[in-house]
């Protein structure tokens, strides 16, 4: 693995939250600011869902490394298998993980790492999004949700459990807003999170059916890759 490669970690609050979209748009962005396929890629370690994914069309079409569909699948009762021992332990099963990340990851600037469900997800088998990030030391992009009082609970709890697991480097962005909702989501929220969390930046808040192509869209990954690009991280 290359000590040079640079890995971010794409959480969400909850499934369904654009996590992969979100990849996308990095991955798009990241050729924009003048990086060759070749020295990208995307990984998800992670999955039940085993359907073609856009992002991985675009992988294909940009001649990115990629692997949608790592070797961790939770499949119909692969947890009661697991739970009665029938299946790898929780340490094979992370080692599996990583080398499937170190062998994508060689000769690459930069790895996205698309994340399951929500931060703790994989707890039960021993292999959560929270203990890949660890053992990659990556930093960790969490997607929120909509709304004010909700996303502020959901956002605490899951820095919460990043915190506990020792991760420190992360970031925030919204998604999924209905537009005449964002304004007021923005400032509500950002004025709460400077008080609870001061040290962790919110990247940006992402409108509802907001176009990959768009303006705005190639905004955000601009600000993710400004905070990945940044000293700090």
């Amino acid at each position: 693995m290359s000590v040079q490669t640079k890995y971010l970690y794409i959480m969400g609050s909850a499934s369904g939250i654009g996590k992969t979209m979100l990849c996308e748009g990095l991955l798009s962005q990241l050729l924009v600011n003048g990086y060759q396929p070749e020295q990208l890629a995307y990984i998800k370690p992670m999955t039940q869902c085993i359907d073609k994914q856009a992002v991985t069309v675009f992988c294909e079409n940009e001649h990115i490394a990629h692997c949608s569909i790592g070797s961790l699948v939770f499949k119909k009762g692969f947890t009661k298998e697991f739970i009665e021992g029938l299946n790898k332990n929780s340490a094979l099963l992370l080692q599996g993980i990583m080398t499937e990340i170190a062998i994508i990851s060689e000769h690459k600037a930069i790895v996205i790492i698309d994340g399951i469900g929500g931060v703790s997800t994989g707890s039960v088998v021993g292999v959560s999004n929270a203990d890949i990030a660890r053992s990659l030391a990556a930093p960790v992009l969490l997607i929120g949700q909509p709304g004010i009082g909700s996303a502020i609970d959901d956002t605490l709890l899951a820095i919460s459990f990043l915190q506990r697991q020792g991760i420190q480097n992360i970031a925030l962005v919204y998604n999924k807003i209905k537009p005449v909702e964002l304004a007021n989501t923005q400032h509500y929220v950002s004025m709460r999170l400077t008080e609870l969390l001061p040290t962790i930046p919110v990247l940006d808040f992402i409108g509802k059916h907001t176009k990959l192509d768009s303006k705005n869209k190639h905004q955000s990954a601009a600000n993710i890759y400004q905070w990945l690009s940044s000293g700090s991280v």
